[in-house]
């Protein structure tokens, strides 16, 4: 029998929904019907008379876009016209957003909805999920993706194709060198997973644009000059290779090589920052190594910023890179660096472009922020054996010496900090887990609602 609920190849973990059991539900001080319940580590308002301990429902994070039909046919739009009973009045807009709002002076974050509430937009439904599942596509349509307003002005960002696919369709790369890094998951969704013995790195999320650089072995053609040039061009039985290193770059999603994809754009806003670092640093990055960094503060020679307010200590026209990340190619294998490699990875660079005579190009090597490393047993003074995980992530969304809920003293402007990014030492899986700041959602979310977007959210969709 197919499935009601899978995942697309598309999915986004991140902008998904989930199934999900509902816990404790607390009263709101001052509303006889308002409780608050939560949900994967974020606070949820719901109905007393709608929402039970222990009920099976579907939850959607903030900025998900939701199917327009079923929108429709729970009269879920605040415009009335656009539901079935056009005499009802809810709360979405018009493209099926799903907003964090206020209620009671709760930040909700999220939306609850219930089987029922599926059955009358499908009404054949049959639950086929486990809690703490995710989908996006509900019985062959796709149900909720993440929410791009429309842009105000056409930006540049590639050829379109999803990451995935990109790689195989590059004649020239071969994909078990060159790796796109991999998705960031939300600490709340994975605290499970965590356990106090765990020794862990944090470290500051900082609020750019992805960047990565590899000398890597590709598919390069055997002659240089013209038949290098027009090699993209040439029939398939014209196009004679042979394994050799080259430097690749990429933004998050985007290979930037003309040579390799000779469809890429001249970059963001008609800039190619990333081109900026992959010419500074290719002369620096040993055969076989990757990095992946993040690109901070604005554009080159321009007043235009990478991220809206953040400038990390840059002057207009200025920019940095943080590398958090390092991998090298050992016997056929990719093997990750752990972060002192990373740090004294970085630390040559610097010290290389330094005896190069490029010290000020060096200054544009953002030390890596660490905030703590070691086990998380030792972090804080907490039992470990009755409610660790929930306790460990409050601790986390509100540490003060992680700046949380704090402006960002590495910029000039006062913009929140992000967040965190936490990592398990020797994970035997290359993962990351971030946890971003309340203050920092919330004025991520007035950004979209003014229509604004970033790089990576253009990228990505």
């Amino acid at each position: 029998m197919a499935q009601f609920l899978t995942s697309s190849k598309e999915i986004s973990h991140e902008y998904c929904c989930t199934l999900v059991k509902i816990g404790e539900i607390k009263p709101i001080e001052g509303s006889d019907f308002l409780a608050v319940t939560q949900v994967e580590g974020r606070d949820i308002v719901v109905r007393k008379d709608q929402v039970k301990e222990n009920d099976i429902m579907f939850y959607a994070s903030n900025e998900c876009q939701l199917n327009h039909d079923f929108l429709s046919v729970n009269n879920l739009f605040e415009d009335k016209t656009l539901n079935i009973n056009t005499e009802i009045k809810g709360y979405f807009n018009k493209y099926g957003r799903v907003r964090m709002i206020r209620l009671r002076g709760v930040l909700s974050m999220g939306f609850l909805f219930s089987i029922e509430d599926m059955k009358r937009w499908c009404p054949k439904f049959e639950l086929d999920l486990n809690v703490g599942e995710d989908f996006d596509t509900v019985n062959g349509e796709l149900f909720v993706k993440a929410y791009v307003p429309p842009v105000k002005e056409v930006r540049h960002s590639g050829t379109g194709n999803k990451r995935d696919k990109k790689l195989k369709s590059f004649d020239r790369i071969i994909p078990t060198e060159f790796k796109f890094h991999y998705d960031t998951q939300q600490l709340q969704r994975n605290i499970s997973r965590l356990k106090p013995e765990d020794s862990v790195v944090i470290s500051t999320k900082v609020h750019g644009t992805s960047f990565i650089c590899g000398n890597v072995l590709v598919k390069k053609p055997i002659i240089g000059g013209l038949y290098d040039k027009v090699f993209n061009y040439l029939p398939k039985f014209m196009q004679w290779t042979k394994e050799d290193y080259d430097v690749v770059y990429s933004s998050r999603t985007v290979i930037k090589n003309k040579t390799i994809n000779n469809k890429v754009s001249g970059g963001y806003y008609s800039q190619d920052v990333w081109g900026d670092y992959y010419e500074l640093l290719k002369p620096f990055i040993p055969q076989g190594y990757t990095i992946y960094g993040e690109i901070v503060g604005y554009l080159t020679d321009s007043n235009s910023m990478i991220q809206k307010g953040y400038d990390y200590g840059c002057k207009p026209g200025e920019n940095k890179l943080m590398i958090y990340r390092v991998t090298r190619r050992v016997n056929g294998e990719t093997v990750e660096l752990n972060i002192e490699e990373v740090i004294t990875f970085t630390n040559c660079i610097v010290d290389l472009m330094s005896a190069s005579g490029m010290t000020e190009e060096s200054k544009k090597i953002m030390p890596y922020t660490l905030l703590y490393h070691g086990k998380l047993s030792e972090l804080y003074d907490i039992d470990t054996t009755n409610h660790w995980h929930e306790n460990l992530l409050e601790l986390l969304k509100n540490d003060k010496n992680f700046l949380m809920e704090e402006n960002e003293p590495l910029c000039r402007n006062k913009v929140p900090r992000e967040g965190i990014c936490l990592r398990i030492d020797d994970d035997v899986i290359p993962e990351c887990f971030k946890l971003k700041c309340l203050n920092f959602l919330q004025r991520e979310a007035k950004e979209v609602d003014n229509g604004n977007t970033d790089i990576e959210t253009e990228q990505r969709y």
